[in-house]
């Protein structure tokens, strides 16, 4: 099994992932994003911005109940992927989940991608009083 471990701040935490197109699945460039870990929410989510780079097709507004109320929110389907942590430090390929369709976030946040419990569902996540998180992902060996 695979795993990052980083610090969060005080306020919330955040997480560098990797957003790429939902196809083709081989294809494993895409856009560097900063996510919220939000265990709240049942989908992930990406930018405006974020879709708009990655060509993002759209796939039509739902109704969405979020802390900020009630409303339409765009979705799109994009897949997330992980780099974990190696000990020899070479580069590798990333862990990417098979694709998800999620919501579209305004640009105002300090952040440009949400991690929601479709994609933490199949990852094992811990945080510490301390600020020290943990998050296993994938096949274990």
């Amino acid at each position: 099994m695979s795993h990052i471990e980083w610090r969060r701040d005080k306020r919330r935490i955040l997480l560098p992932i990797l957003i790429l197109a939902p196809f083709p699945v081989t294809e494993l460039i895409g856009v560097d994003a900063m996510a919220l870990v939000d265990t709240g929410s049942s989908v992930s989510g990406v930018s405006a911005k974020l879709a708009e780079d990655l060509q993002l097709s759209r796939l039509g507004k739902r109704p969405l109940t979020s802390a900020q109320g009630e409303g339409q929110v765009e979705r799109y389907a994009f897949r997330v992927g992980l780099r974990a942590e190696r000990a020899d430090n070479n580069p590798a390929f990333p862990f990417v989940f098979t694709e998800v369709i999620g919501i579209e976030l305004t640009n105002a946040f300090a952040f440009n991608a949400l991690l929601g419990m479709d994609i933490l569902g199949q990852c094992d996540f811990s945080t510490m009083r301390n600020g020290e998180c943990r998050l296993e992902f994938g096949q274990s060996t």
